[in-house]
């Protein structure tokens, strides 16, 4: 199975990374990044097992990754990561627009 990064979720792990980089330093970055990862393969071994939010876009899942849960969907055998966001956040508030629920996305999909 394999992995897509739309741009929005690669912003939000560059943007994790340098945070944690900034506040705690480097060894803490590098397991901090480590577990998300390990998160993402937990998720390709068995997306069922995770939490469904349809609410948020067209087939969401979540998972929690210690204080951030990243928004996913199966999309054809892919693992589409949409968002990794810090569980304090409103999610809706950072759904890409193609994503939401309504949302008419024109041409091929």
């Amino acid at each position: 199975m394999k992995l897509e990064f739309p741009h929005a979720a690669l912003d939000d792990l560059r943007s994790i990374r340098a945070y944690t980089l900034d506040r705690w330093g480097p060894i803490q970055e590098q397991e901090h990044l480590d577990r998300l990862w390990n998160k993402f393969e937990h998720i390709l071994e068995d997306a069922s097992k995770f939490r469904f939010r349809p609410d948020l876009f067209s087939g969401c899942q979540i998972a929690a990754e210690g204080k951030h849960v990243i928004l996913f969907r199966m999309r054809h055998g892919v693992l589409q990561v949409v968002r990794v966001l810090h569980g304090a956040m409103d999610f809706r508030w950072h759904i890409p627009p193609g994503a939401r629920p309504g949302h008419r996305h024109r041409g091929r999909t």
